[in-house]
C-alpha cells in the first residue's frame, strides 16, 4: 500500500461514529452513524464503502470497538490500524500519563501538528469538550476537558427534579437572555454563557504559553457542535479526527 491506497478511517465516539476514506490527499464519502446504532450493525454500515485497503480507526467507547473488530472479522480484514498514544510514534507527547490521552484527541493533535502553524490549540465540541494543546517542539502537552453543549443540558435535565430534558437537534440557537420559560431559561445559559466559557478557557492556556515565551498561532475546531460555538480567529475543520487517523496510520507504515 502506498499514499495512493485508499484508506478507511473510523473515529468511534462516546455519541456518534464517524467514517470516510482518505483518498488522493483528503478526506472522502464520508458518513455518521450514533454509537448505538454502530454497536448493532457495525459490519452493515462498513459494508456502504466498497473500495479500501486499510482499516486505520480510534475508539473511545470499548463496546463499539469489539462491534468493529467482529465487523472486520467477518469482512475477513486483518490489515488495520488503531491509533492510540502507544501505537503512534511520530507526534512527541510530553504528558505524565499519555495511556490517558483519548484516542481521538491523539488523532486531532496529530492533524494539527502535521498541518498548522504551531502552538496550536484543537478544541473538539462533542460529547464532552477538549481542548488539546501541542507546541513545535514538545508535541502535545495536555488540555482542558468541560461538558459539551448537549452534555451540559443532560446534566440539568438528569440531575434535577424539575428541569426538562432538552435535545439540542432542532433547537433554535438565536434565544434571549433572559428567557421566559424553564426551557427557554436553559437555553439561554448555554447560548450566551458556553461561547465565553470557551473563550475564558483559551485565555488561560495562552497566558501560559506566554510564560514559556510562546503564543497560539493556531486555533482549530472541531466536531458537531463546532459551527455553533466558533471562536474569533478560528478554522472549522469537520475531518480533523479521520485526517490525523490517516495521517498517522501512512506515517507509521513509513517508518515500519
Amino acid at each position: 500500500m502506498n499514499f495512493t491506497s485508499p484508506l478507511l478511517c473510523l473515529d468511534l465516539g462516546n455519541t456518534t461514529c464517524r467514517g470516510g476514506i482518505w483518498l488522493e490527499g483528503k478526506i472522502q464519502d464520508e458518513n455518521t452513524i450514533s454509537t448505538q446504532e454502530f454497536s448493532l450493525s457495525a459490519k452493515k454500515w462498513i459494508e456502504r464503502w466498497k473500495i479500501y485497503e486499510k482499516v486505520c480507526y480510534c475508539s473511545v467507547v470499548p463496546t463499539a470497538e469489539q462491534s468493529l473488530k467482529a465487523a472486520l472479522a467477518a469482512l475477513n480484514m486483518q490489515n488495520t490500524y488503531c491509533l492510540n498514544a502507544g501505537t503512534l510514534s511520530h507526534l512527541p507527547i510530553a504528558y505524565p500519563k499519555p495511556s490517558e490521552i483519548g484516542a481521538d484527541r491523539i488523532a486531532n493533535s496529530y492533524a494539527v501538528y502535521k498541518k498548522y502553524p504551531l502552538p496550536a490549540v484543537v478544541i473538539d465540541l462533542g460529547t464532552a469538550t477538549t481542548f488539546d494543546v501541542v507546541t513545535k517542539t514538545a508535541g502535545y502537552i495536555g488540555g482542558v476537558i468541560v461538558p459539551g453543549p448537549q452534555g451540559m443540558l443532560d446534566y440539568l435535565g438528569n440531575r434535577t427534579a424539575m428541569l426538562p430534558q432538552i435535545d439540542l437537534t432542532n433547537q433554535n440557537r438565536t434565544v434571549s437572555a433572559i428567557g421566559q420559560s424553564t426551557g427557554l431559561a436553559m437555553m439561554s445559559g448555554l447560548c450566551h454563557g458556553y461561547l465565553p466559557m470557551l473563550h475564558g478557557i483559551l485565555h488561560s492556556i495562552n497566558l501560559e504559553l506566554e510564560k514559556n515565551g510562546e503564543k497560539i498561532l493556531s486555533i482549530v475546531q472541531t466536531g458537531g457542535e463546532a459551527k455553533n460555538f466558533l471562536l474569533e480567529r478560528a478554522l472549522i475543520h469537520n475531518s480533523l479526527t479521520l485526517e490525523g487517523l490517516a495521517f498517522a496510520c501512512l506515517d507509521q507504515q513509513d517508518r515500519a
